[in-house]
């Protein structure tokens, strides 16, 4: 028989991915924001995505924040994804600090801005971009307008005519002839030199190449972007998850954490657990087959 499920619809939104995943896994769900309905539920989800705001706050001090804790208290599983997992500690400094539900302590920091990071090894540096030439327009001739035209016609028809007529009364006959009436030629005459062609060579040398970097030059560099979005391993199962965050959990009891991810040169936690709750900063819903085992091994009580 599948297990109950109840999914918590706190306005966070992230619902429907989290409950396909579920019941790809054999879970039975239900999706409710009914606080009496969510203080009942045998197995509870907490999935969220976005801010700590004024949302998060009416439920922290509303009557789902109570039904929240009432599951936790009788010892029922409870998973927070994402926002939700950050909503189970004191508080984050998001909005100029916003409190949590206070179950497990410590505060959510926002990740530094402005950092650089070593880049990961093969990464090379980018070509550098070819000034874009931007291609001269023709220059058409201005079209002639039609009275132009047959001005032209005309004046052209009688030069034509004119020429006829000098060359038939042999007034324009400008070849110089000899006594005999033979045509002279000048002896300085010369022929045209021969066209010679440019040799073309086949082009052998390879094209250039960057040098490659000198042993004792600096690493290669990329600045870390916040929001931290995409795919991170975590330690110390090997796998990879899929994150989106700009905060991040600063956990007071080391104990708390089970499992811990990398970003930025900071090392957080990507998974918590304290007795029945769990809860994990990625998003087991859109981590393929590493996110449905986390999922599955919740519902059966384990921890991923």
């Amino acid at each position: 028989m599948a297990r109950e499920v109840t999914i918590v619809d706190a306005g966070l939104g992230n619902l429907a991915s989290v409950e396909r995943a579920l019941i790809q896994v054999g879970a039975a769900v239900r999706v409710s924001g009914d606080p009496d309905r969510v203080a009942t539920a045998r197995i509870v989800v907490f999935p969220g995505q976005g801010a700590f705001g004024a949302t998060t706050g009416s439920i922290v001090d509303g009557a789902l924040g109570a039904a929240l804790r009432m599951v936790i208290d009788r010892g029922d599983p409870f998973l927070g994804i994402c926002l939700g997992m950050q909503l189970l500690f004191d508080g984050s400094d998001e909005n100029g600090g916003q409190p949590g539900l206070g179950i497990l302590p410590g505060y959510c920091r926002h990740f530094p801005t402005g950092v650089d990071e070593e880049a990961e090894a093969g990464a090379v540096r980018p070509p550098k971009p070819l000034r874009a030439v931007e291609p001269k327009s023709p220059q058409l001739p201005e079209r002639e307008s039609m009275a132009d035209s047959i001005a032209n016609e005309l004046e052209v028809d009688a030069e034509r005519k004119a020429s006829t007529a000098s060359m038939t009364s042999g007034e324009s006959d400008e070849i110089p002839r000899a006594e005999d009436g033979s045509a002279l030629v000048s002896e300085s005459t010369e022929p045209a030199a021969p066209v010679v062609e440019p040799e073309i060579r086949p082009h052998s040398a390879p094209m250039p190449q960057e040098a490659p970097p000198a042993a004792d030059a600096p690493p290669l560099m990329r600045r870390v972007k916040v929001p931290h979005v995409g795919w991170n391993s975590v330690e110390p199962t090997g796998e990879h998850y899929y994150f989106v965050h700009s905060y991040f959990v600063d956990a007071t009891r080391a104990e708390d954490v089970m499992w811990i991810s990398n970003y930025g040169g900071i090392r957080f936690p990507a998974a918590v657990r304290y007795q029945n709750v769990l809860g994990c900063q990625f998003h087991p819903e859109k981590s393929q087959r590493a996110g449905l085992k986390f999922l599955r091994a919740f519902l059966l009580g384990g921890w991923g």
